[in-house]
């Protein structure tokens, strides 16, 4: 814990800043005894290494010394005997979470890492789950089908009820800490989201899982569960640990499921915020369909959405046998199209074709194979199929948008179908619908105003989503795993056809950019607020927003910024300038395309007059997007390429002329004359600027 702490606080940096174990208020807690595990349970007390002077408040003339208390609980677990069970090597084409470990047995290895996957011993039992007595009634049969859904999967390399499903039995000496036990619980706690997590205790020496378990939040199932982060711009974060991963899952698929659950309200299919029959049981089942799969020690699949058609969607008959993905593994939305269009199942509730592949390739057996070393041949073979839209796979470090690592637009998540692009159109309909609709489906007499601020938060969520995928195809490649020699194997990267990249920039500013898409009837902007409450003394009985309104103008504004913000960082910029080395001239995006059409996006309205009907969400955009140019001549970020810097100041230029023809039209009121003049400031002083200038390192 010492050593996370100084990871968390950076402390390397700053070690005044550190903590050390206390051990004056440190002690251990109850403690209990299984046949193959001890639990122990500590309340360690960790205190600033600074010197009290330095780091104390002074309270009441009390010296408060920083500390941090945390409870933990250690499980020291019985290893399983040796020789019961034969690690098998990973391979980069097929999703296991790795077990690395460092190889010295040899110096004629291109890496020292020796990757076994995680997964069950099935060959010595079977994986048998316990419903926690938590779990709501009408919830345990959804989680008892999906369970036993990989059974389906295991049958087909001969091992039948390799999966067996209990309730937690009415003994008092079980004991869900007993690791023997691989428990289903049911967690309720205030203002959590609704998330769901996978967890396994695995072997170090071989990667075999000893122990496996799923957590569930009560929030996951309510539709009308409601926090800002279900409405605010995309957090494109950098990878993290499993766990917030996995939290991450869970608030992303509650929020895709009550967004579901409002948008077929709209539609008719369903009272006001309320489920379709059935639909939520299907989301459970998806869930933990996900969760335990990995428990089986599967990764996740965001590129396995990729295979299906919207035609293939859309029948009933189709998803109800093969799912809405070829993999449970991806984070899947709700399979909801148009009101008028043929829709198929809502979730997906059974294996799709990767799972069944990834699980023969995990746990089928190698005829005559006495070691790990012996398999890889067959696995090789087995694992050459990449180039298969239905056998892909692709893991989270191919959804690291946020640092720029990330470059396939094919790998998403909370998407559908090969053509996503057309996807996020449909699903932006939907949003604009279920917005069209508020005040005449979800005003009812009698009621508060909650329904209209809960459904328009819901609407917004296909364009956050959709504003990030048609983003990644700004400078995107597709990428290939396979390896040389696989079947179809094409070059490791492939260019995004120029023609792909223009038609999702044109989604961008026809759906996120452009005024238009914006204009809200001023009634429904006055009604979406939230029912006031006497005062509280804790979040859990009373957490209201800042404000009393939606701040619509804000979270569009910031959406918005979010997205250029992402386009124009400075991996991207190079991306798109090392392009002209790779492909033909016109084949792919450029890094001039990248500034003309956001110059336009922006600043169209300039030339055609536009500019004096501007509104504030427009104004706000050209503020920030002039001083996103002048920032890349005064200060570019580190890496961002000359010729990113050439193109801002040409852009600024011409920005100047048209401001000042724009500023001779007749009309302009008080507020767009001061705008323009902004506009023209912020471009001369950036132009006008002297510095001295440094060589790029």
């Amino acid at each position: 814990m010492q050593n996370y702490l100084r990871l968390v606080l950076k402390t390397d940096k700053n070690p005044g800043a550190a903590y050390k174990l206390d051990p004056d208020r440190s002690y251990f807690g109850p403690a209990k005894a299984f046949p193959e595990n001890v639990v122990v349970e500590a309340d360690e007390t960790f205190a600033s290494e600074q010197p009290q002077s330095e780091t104390s408040v002074i309270v009441d003339n009390v010296p408060d010394a920083r500390s941090v208390q945390i409870r933990i609980k250690y499980n020291i677990v019985q290893v399983p005997a040796a020789g019961s069970y034969m690690p098998r090597i990973a391979d980069d084409r097929v999703g296991y979470f790795p077990d690395i470990l460092l190889n010295y047995s040899s110096d004629k290895v291109t890496e020292r890492q020796l990757r076994y996957i995680l997964r069950w011993n099935i060959a010595r039992h079977p994986m048998i789950y316990y419903i926690g007595n938590t779990v709501p009634v009408e919830y345990r049969e959804p989680i008892r089908q999906a369970l036993l859904t990989w059974n389906d999967a295991f049958a087909k390399i001969g091992f039948p009820n390799t999966v067996q499903v209990r309730d937690q039995p009415d003994d008092s000496g079980w004991d869900e800490d007993d690791i023997r036990y691989n428990v289903v619980h049911w967690l309720t706690q205030s203002n959590s989201g609704g998330y769901a997590e996978a967890g396994s205790v695995f072997d170090p020496r071989t990667g075999e899982i000893i122990k496996t378990s799923i957590v569930i939040d009560a929030d996951l199932l309510n539709t009308f569960h409601l926090s800002g982060t279900d409405f605010a711009a995309p957090a494109r974060t950098p990878l993290r640990g499993f766990a917030a991963e996995q939290a991450e899952y869970g608030a992303g698929a509650h929020a895709s499921m009550a967004f579901g659950a409002w948008a077929l309200s709209s539609m008719g299919s369903s009272p006001p915020g309320q489920a379709p029959p059935g639909y939520l049981d299907d989301f459970l089942r998806y869930v933990v369909l996900h969760e335990s799969g990995h428990n089986w020690g599967l990764q996740h699949n965001f590129i396995a959405s990729q295979a299906y058609s919207a035609a293939q969607l859309q029948s009933k008959a189709f998803t109800t046998q093969n799912g809405l993905s070829t993999s449970v593994m991806a984070y899947i939305p709700p399979n909801i199209w148009p009101k008028g269009t043929p829709n198929g199942a809502y979730w997906q509730t059974a294996l799709g074709p990767y799972d069944y592949y990834a699980i023969h390739w995990g746990y089928a057996t190698v005829p005559d194979a006495k070691t790990p070393e012996l398999e890889i041949p067959t696995l090789r073979q087995w694992s050459s199929k990449w180039s298969d839209p239905t056998y892909r796979f692709a893991s989270d470090e191919d959804v690291d948008w946020a640092t720029g690592h990330a470059i396939d637009p094919r790998v998403s998540q909370w998407q559908l179908t090969g053509d996503n692009l057309s996807w996020c159109e449909a699903q932006m309909r939907i949003g604009r619908t279920l917005i069209d609709g508020l005040e005449r489906r979800f005003s009812v007499p009698g009621e508060t105003h909650d329904p209209q601020r809960i459904a328009f938060a819901y609407a917004l969520r296909p364009y956050v989503i959709c504003s990030g995928i048609a983003s990644h195809y700004i400078g995107g490649e597709y990428l290939s795993r396979a390896h040389v020699g696989d079947p179809g194997a094409a070059l490791p990267l492939v260019g995004v056809p120029r023609t792909e990249s223009q038609r999702a920039f044109r989604i961008l500013d026809t759906s996120l950019l452009d005024e238009q898409a914006w204009q809200l009837q001023p009634e429904l902007l006055r009604s979406m607020v939230y029912t006031e409450w006497e005062i509280g003394q804790a979040p859990w009985q009373y957490n209201p927003p800042d404000r009393h309104d939606m701040p619509v103008a804000t979270i569009i504004e910031r959406l918005q910024e979010a997205t250029l913000a992402y386009m124009f960082q400075p991996i991207l910029l190079q991306r798109l300038d090392d392009a002209s080395m790779k492909y033909k001239r016109g084949a792919t995006m450029s890094l001039s395309d990248l500034f003309v059409w956001t110059y336009q996006a922006v600043y169209g309205d300039l030339r055609n007059g536009g500019v004096a009907k501007a509104a504030e969400i427009r104004r706000n955009l050209q503020q920030w997007y002039v001083r996103k140019l002048a920032q890349m001549i005064l200060a570019p970020a580190a890496g961002t390429p000359y010729d990113a810097q050439s193109l801002s100041r040409a852009n600024l230029v011409l920005l100047q002329d048209e401001v000042a023809r724009a500023q001779h039209a007749k009309g302009l009121d008080t507020l767009t004359s001061a705008h323009l003049a902004s506009l023209t400031a912020v471009a001369h002083q950036a132009l006008s600027a002297q510095r001295m200038l440094a060589q790029r390192r």
